[in-house]
């Protein structure tokens, strides 16, 4: 989980929603068979998107279900309220190409951005989703990566990452508090707040790499408090 300047993520993220935002009309008819089963407002939505030959395996939704809840449970300890999760905690959306294509097909200039992106828009289009969504905080993982290319990240209300993320949320990738510094880190952007300039002990910082032992500072909690989605915390 490569991480770039909070700046780099935001305006490629704010970039991509101006320029999917226009294709939300015309999905309407693909969206209104889940919008009546939508879950309730001011929840975090969680997305695994399989591509189409990945095959369905358990321990990802799984996995990325627990990397959730630890997230859940460490928000909480830190800020003494948490945001909700629906059951279940991640939508198994069937992706509409293999991953050659999500790793292949540009979108933007940096390809470090195209498999999130490409996944980002395919969610927004099938899901009737915006960037950034009043409705929902959003998080997407896919299955498919260009090795030692594809990155994620987070800001405006999502959070995007790519495959090295949801291996590791599988437990096939190594040390599993590695991935729930990364999934608190990027939830953290996703809330609002910004990269910190050095390595400070909070997780907005290189420390998420020593999760648990890391935590927010007085700013940092007052920001993602007073925040777009601080309403969302309870």
């Amino acid at each position: 989980m490569t991480r770039r300047a909070v700046l780099t993520a935001t305006a490629g993220m704010a970039a991509l929603g101006s320029g999917v935002l226009t294709g939300v009309a015309e999905a309407a008819t693909e969206a209104t068979a889940r919008s009546a089963a939508a879950p309730p407002s001011k929840t975090v939505r969680v997305f695994w998107l399989k591509p189409t030959d990945v095959a369905l395996d358990q321990r990802y939704p799984d996995g990325i279900t627990n990397v959730m809840k630890e997230a859940q449970r460490y928000y909480r300890q830190e800020l003494g309220k948490t945001f909700t999760l629906n059951n279940p905690a991640v939508e198994v959306v069937n992706g509409d190409h293999n991953r050659a294509w999500y790793e292949n097909t540009r979108n933007g200039d940096d390809p470090y951005w195209w498999v999130v992106f490409n996944m980002q828009q395919e969610l927004m289009r099938k899901l009737a989703l915006n960037a950034p969504d009043s409705r929902w905080l959003c998080v997407g993982e896919i299955s498919a990566e260009q090795q030692n290319v594809s990155g994620g990240g987070g800001g405006g209300g999502w959070v995007i990452l790519s495959g090295h993320d949801a291996d590791g949320a599988a437990g096939t990738n190594g040390n599993m508090n590695r991935w729930y510094g990364g999934m608190v880190h990027e939830l953290g952007h996703a809330l609002g707040l910004p990269d910190s300039t050095f390595t400070d002990g909070t997780p907005m910082s290189a420390s998420f790499y020593d999760y648990p032992n890391c935590h927010f500072n007085q700013s940092q909690k007052n920001g993602i408090l007073n925040g777009p989605y601080g309403s969302f915390l309870s």
